[in-house]
């Protein structure tokens, strides 16, 4: 159970400091790492965690972090997960800080981040691809899916889109199944109707 810690404390310590791009680029790379190559977890359960830290508050790659911990080894494995994957960015933020105080300036970082963007920019098509083929399992989730992303793109408050998907989403698949089944069986079309306030 050691080993097995120690190498999880050393996969999350690397993953905390290359994840660089913000949450996107993060789950891509926990995709790419623990579900592609190290295969802790399948694509489905993976995406169902990524859902999950999206409507919990907090920061989303953290809890994912500590999900995948969890799943991994147990309560041990939740915090070693957690902890492992934030300390390399507190210590990066607390040299940056130590070398803006003495000095009154951050280093250079534009020639860093101009060869780091089309690479986080490629992890991040390549999980959504891999990803979006595992969600998208009919053209219905994928027009919904659309749908969400236009939303966003037009700066929907985010709850709002959330909360109005997932309610047509419930009454979108609901509305194709009522389709599908025999006459007299309409009632259960309706039982979405309570949640709408």
């Amino acid at each position: 159970m050691l080993r097995k810690l120690l190498n999880q404390a050393g996969i999350f310590l690397k993953l905390g400091s290359i994840s660089f791009g913000g949450p996107a680029a993060s789950i891509a790379l926990f995709e790419d790492e623990l579900v592609r190559r190290r295969q802790w977890l399948d694509r489905q359960h993976f995406l169902d965690l990524v859902g999950a830290t999206h409507l919990i508050p907090g920061p989303n790659i953290i809890e994912l972090a500590t999900h995948v911990g969890y799943h991994h080894a147990g309560w041990p494995g939740f915090f070693i997960g957690g902890v492992s994957f934030v300390v390399p960015a507190f210590l990066i933020t607390l040299a940056l800080a130590i070398f803006y105080k003495a000095y009154g300036a951050l280093p250079a970082v534009e020639p860093f981040l101009f060869g780091v963007k089309p690479v986080v920019l490629a992890i991040i098509v390549g999980a959504l691809w891999r990803l979006g083929r595992k969600a998208v399992k009919s053209p219905s989730l994928g027009i919904l899916g659309l749908g969400v992303m236009l939303a966003v793109f037009v700066r929907v408050n985010e709850v709002v889109v959330i909360l109005g998907g997932g309610l047509l989403g419930m009454f979108w698949l609901r509305f194709q199944a009522h389709r599908r089944e025999p006459a007299g069986q309409g009632r259960a079309l309706l039982w979405p109707l309570p949640l709408l306030p």
